[in-house]
């Protein structure tokens, strides 16, 4: 067997300074998780690092709480800045070769979004689902700099038969679905990759782009999971066709029932979520006033609304939006509650976005862990 990895002074690349090696790995109820303050490590290789409860205390969450979720990488790719290159190709006029310093140099944008694992809070599902460590943690709301994508397409010039942009990262490996070793890619229909949101990002948070987070440059895809947000990056390339690379064709897909059939397609945006995050599950309270808070978010549209139940779904009532909406990123919500009987309580949030899109109560399993969103109960108890 393999060192300890609570014993390591560094776990992939990332220092353990700043994670906390959850017992067993098997965290089952997310806000039970300990906050310590740092990332809960549920898997060290390739690493899973969940973050605590506390991340969801600031509106934009610390880098060093954002959660850290590879596929491959370990350790993680060391990538410094003046070797960094991305490289340009297919389905373009002229190939293109971009340093650091010259995307840098480039207009850029700032965008304030969400980034969700399409896995995140796979735990919540009944019965238990595989690789069900993940919890409610995969997801975070940062302020991201970058170049907008559609700036470097237009440099290298489109031709008329492109049809998909192809985002390579540096990490490789060979996952159990695939025959050889591969690098991650992913592909965005063109609409989606020349959208102005679309960014590669140098910078997150004010400050360079860490390398456990993608760093030097990493592509961000708001409203869309995290696994289009290739880390890492190092080619973009255009292509004429549906990509059928291992990781679109065989992975993160979802089978969806419409119109009497059943379609395979890939999971892409991140469906409407909310979450009890205060009180915590299993939290003693007394007789008298608490507020219920939590957190809501959806891809790419506004939270139009949470709904809070503190009596297991049988009458709700409207919670306070806090924040200003703002297209891509989360919204925290309040409700006083006034409890005047001891007992046993599930508390339950449901959230409605600007499209009508609301929370299911109850998990599609078609969608094999993937987009999990349904409402989540929170038990507590009043004495």
């Amino acid at each position: 067997m393999g060192a300890d990895p609570t014993r390591r002074a560094i776990v992939a690349g990332v220092p353990l300074a700043l994670l906390t090696v959850h017992p067993a790995f098997r965290t089952r109820v997310w806000a039970q998780a300990p906050s310590t303050g740092r990332l809960i490590v549920q898997r060290a290789v390739p690493l899973a690092a969940e973050m605590p409860l506390s991340g969801f205390g600031t509106w934009i969450t610390p880098n060093d709480l954002f959660h850290i979720l590879t596929v491959m990488a370990n350790p993680l790719p060391a990538i410094e800045p003046a070797a960094w290159r991305l490289a340009v190709d297919g389905q373009v006029e002229q190939t293109v070769t971009l340093t650091y310093e010259q995307l840098k140099a480039l207009p850029a944008r700032k965008v304030v979004a969400v980034l969700e694992c399409a896995g995140n809070s796979r735990n919540s599902v009944s019965p238990p689902l595989e690789r069900s460590h993940l919890g409610n943690g995969y997801v975070g709301n940062a302020e991201w700099l970058g170049v907008p994508l559609h700036r470097i397409l237009e440099r290298a010039g489109l031709t008329p038969s492109a049809r998909e942009v192809v985002l390579e990262g540096a990490d490789r490996g060979k996952p159990a679905f695939a025959p050889e070793e591969v690098a991650f890619a992913k592909s965005l229909p063109l609409e989606k990759a020349l959208h102005p949101d679309t960014l590669l990002v140098y910078a997150m948070n004010g400050v360079p782009l860490p390398r456990e987070h993608g760093g030097p440059v990493r592509a961000v895809v708001p409203g869309w999971y995290g696994t289009y947000h290739v880390k890492w990056l190092e080619r973009v390339s255009v292509i004429d066709r549906p990509f059928d690379g291992v990781f679109m064709a065989r992975a993160w897909r979802v089978q969806r029932r419409r119109d009497g059939a059943v379609h395979d397609e890939p999971v892409t945006q991140v469906a409407v979520k909310s979450l009890v995050v205060r009180p915590v599950a299993d939290a003693k309270l007394a007789v008298g006033t608490h507020t219920v808070a939590g957190v809501a978010w959806s891809g790419g549209k506004d939270i139009a609304s949470v709904q809070v139940s503190t009596d297991g779904g049988r009458t709700w009532s409207f919670a306070q939006l806090v924040e200003s909406p703002a297209t891509y990123a989360w919204r925290f919500w309040e409700f006083t509650w006034r409890v005047t009987r001891p007992g046993s309580y599930t508390l339950m949030a449901r959230a409605t976005d600007t499209s009508g899109a609301a929370q299911p109560f109850a998990y599609d399993l078609d969608l094999g862990g993937f987009a999990v969103n349904q409402v989540q109960p929170v038990a507590v108890e009043v004495s």
